[in-house]
């Protein structure tokens, strides 16, 4: 790739970003697209990709960009945070889990990443596990809305009252959206 490729790429890449940041995920993917046929190798435009194909509803899709991210060497815990997001939605539960797995080895107390392996956990019936995972992500992030959504739930299926009711204060001082 030559210079004017190059930044042409960084163009279309930070036009993509703007608009998956406004929401725009069509628009969003064909800007990642674009900068993919000029930098087919990075693995940034793949997970970018991949984020705007999942914000879209497109699962299928952003597990195959994801997938790609990590062929091209972009192995990290957020990629693998949203792989597994994708693979859940699409019914692969039991390579989500692997991928939420992976990432937490990589990081340690990734929110999203225990938030997700929590809700899968959920689902299961393991709310001690899942409990576990949900408070570790909203001690990691004070400010995250979902975790401490979940953790109120986890909380309220274990019998937790004191728990359950200071998950709901944080709720309610984050904004009460529950």
């Amino acid at each position: 790739m030559n210079r004017a490729e190059a930044a042409r790429a960084s163009e279309l890449a930070a036009e993509g970003i703007a608009k998956l940041e406004a929401r725009r995920f069509e628009e969003a993917a064909e800007a990642f697209l674009s900068a993919r046929r000029l930098d087919p190798a990075s693995p940034e435009l793949a997970f970018n990709l991949g984020l705007a194909r999942l914000r879209d509803g497109r699962a299928r899709d952003a597990r195959a960009a994801f997938e790609e991210a990590l062929a091209l060497g972009g192995e990290d815990a957020d990629l693998l945070c949203n792989l597994g997001l994708a693979l859940f939605e699409t019914g692969k539960e039991a390579d989500a889990e692997r991928a939420y797995l992976r990432a937490l080895e990589l990081e340690p107390g990734h929110p999203e990443a225990a938030n997700d392996l929590g809700v899968l956990l959920f689902g299961r019936g393991l709310y001690d596990r899942a409990r576990e995972l949900f408070a570790s992500a909203a001690t990691k992030r004070r400010d995250y809305y979902d975790a401490w959504f979940n953790l109120r739930d986890a909380c309220a299926e274990l019998g937790l009252e004191a728990e359950r009711s200071a998950a709901q204060a944080e709720l309610d001082r984050l904004g009460g959206r529950a």
